[in-house]
């Protein structure tokens, strides 16, 4: 295809439409008018030989070959928009937000060091923190609606790159004065205690629930919450016990009367990465801002 012809506003659009699922929601996203977009629907359809989206509800759904030219549509919007982009970076006048994926942990530990940061080199950058709590990669990355993702995660999709940012070990937490726990907390007062997780999925499987299960072992969990944060409140007013990063529960030890006993059973350390997409690793903005996040982690 020769694309001297084409009108590049039409693949914006399709990013729009792939990303969006809704002919309604890509108008807004570009602001246009609903009539402009289904427009450019129809020509898409022309310029592919392809329906491309099929109806679904009050919805669209994309066919697979909509699928299989999002990943290289998207990239190829991300090295027209670099093109159009002021020549070098200078982080003291830059003005440009970063979005970031992050729990409420990793929120805790590096965000206000972060601001600092920015406000004292780069005062016109802002930072957006979305949440995202899962042990995985968000697919918002890839679909460019998010910069970084920084947590806790697992196998990296392709075309995503990474770094280690820093490692952090349990510690297992009770409130001062506990009637069921002393000097010492021992496996089997362990197991006989109520328990709280954080979790964002029903199941709530984590790394001591596996722990547990390879010594053929469970535990009962009283309650499950969405945010790392709650729990020192929470293991504050009751009998309960929690497995916890160290970095988070440190700065609540004094403030809600906690103990702090060492994991009655080996633990896996915590890796806390960053990860973005590859379209992004030659941006020098979002690239400095990986580096100064380096840079602090270093010092957390």
């Amino acid at each position: 295809m020769n694309v001297s012809g084409v009108n590049l506003n039409l693949l914006a659009a399709l990013d729009a439409l792939i990303t969006e699922r809704s002919v309604t929601r890509a108008a807004s996203r570009l602001r246009v008018t609903q009539s402009a977009m289904s427009n450019s629907l129809q020509r898409l359809r022309e310029l592919y030989d392809d329906p491309l989206f099929h109806r679904v509800g009050r919805g669209i759904v994309p066919t697979p070959r909509a699928l299989a030219i999002a990943p290289q549509l998207r990239d190829g919007l991300a090295l027209l928009g670099a093109t159009l982009a002021p020549g070098g970076f200078d982080p003291a006048t830059t003005d440009r937000t970063f979005v970031l994926a992050l729990s409420d942990y990793v929120e805790f530990v590096l965000v206000p060091p972060l601001l600092r940061r920015i406000a004292a080199v780069a005062p016109k950058i802002r930072i957006a923190v979305v949440p995202w709590g899962l042990h995985e990669i968000p697919p918002s990355l890839a679909s460019g609606d998010v910069d970084l993702m920084i947590g806790f995660y697992g196998k990296l999709p392709p075309r995503h790159e990474e770094q280690l940012l820093f490692e952090d070990r349990y510690v297992c937490i009770v409130r001062r004065g506990h009637p069921r726990v002393g000097a010492k907390l021992t496996l089997a007062r362990y197991l006989t205690l109520d328990h709280v997780i954080v979790s964002q999925t029903r199941d709530g499987v984590g790394s001591v629930d596996i722990a547990l299960a390879k010594r053929g072992m469970k535990r009962h969990v009283g309650a499950r919450v969405s945010h790392f944060l709650m729990v020192p409140r929470l293991i504050a007013d009751t009998d309960f016990v929690a497995a916890m990063s160290r970095r988070a529960v440190e700065p609540f030890v004094k403030t809600f009367g906690l103990r702090v006993h060492p994991p009655p059973l080996p633990l896996p350390v915590g890796k806390i990465g960053q990860v973005w997409h590859s379209r992004q690793a030659a941006d020098p903005a979002a690239r400095w801002l990986r580096e100064t996040i380096a840079d602090i982690a270093r010092t957390v």
